[in-house]
């Protein structure tokens, strides 16, 4: 009982790593897509995708998380 009681008020028990802490980290990478690919693409609206059609440029790839952020950065970019 006052093992449960400690686990409900937020108490760890000392616990050794688990295997996943110790195991080599992993580098994942990201897919990377063409301009064009993006025009295919269902995780992004039509304007977002007309959008990026202006802004990436030719011959270049990108992932998917640097096309996100370049279509943020432009839709806070200050109007002149």
């Amino acid at each position: 009982m006052a093992d449960n009681q400690e686990t409900e008020t937020g108490a760890t028990p000392a616990v050794g790593p688990t295997k996943k802490e110790t195991a080599a980290p992993v580098a994942s990478v990201e897919p990377r897509f063409a301009k064009e690919q993006f025009q295919d693409s269902q995780q992004f609206t039509q304007i977002e995708k007309d959008t990026l059609n202006v802004l990436l440029e030719d011959g270049q790839n990108y992932t998917i998380s640097e096309a996100r952020r370049i279509l943020a950065d432009w839709l806070k970019k200050e109007v002149e």
